[in-house]
């Protein structure tokens, strides 16, 4: 058990890591990084973390297998693909016109 938590927060170490480089790559600041990852073997379905900056949060959720196995290039190119939306969530953007004058 112990060896499944410390893959566990070698895993979400990698994958803040690279929520970080996303994140600076489009100009976000993320203030913290939180992970609930679980401290025994009934927590490993919903590993949890959650990307904060100033004006807001967004949670993205992680399986077992996806935390113990982070390096692996299939997993990580779809780890990747959802951090790049978490990201976007938290982009600053103007809100559209609910309506236009003609």
């Amino acid at each position: 058990m112990t060896d499944t938590i410390i893959e566990r927060s070698a895993g979400a170490a990698a994958i803040s890591a690279k929520a970080m480089a996303i994140a600076l790559g489009q100009d976000v600041q993320i203030v913290d990084c939180v992970w609930d990852i679980g401290a025994d073997l009934t927590h490993e379905h919903a590993h949890r973390l959650e990307l904060v900056t100033a004006e807001k949060s967004v949670r993205v959720y992680f399986r077992e297998l996806e935390l113990t196995t982070a390096n692996n290039a299939s997993r990580g190119k779809r780890i990747d693909e959802r951090l790049q939306r978490a990201v976007a969530q938290l982009l600053q953007r103007a809100p559209a016109p609910t309506y236009g004058f003609n």
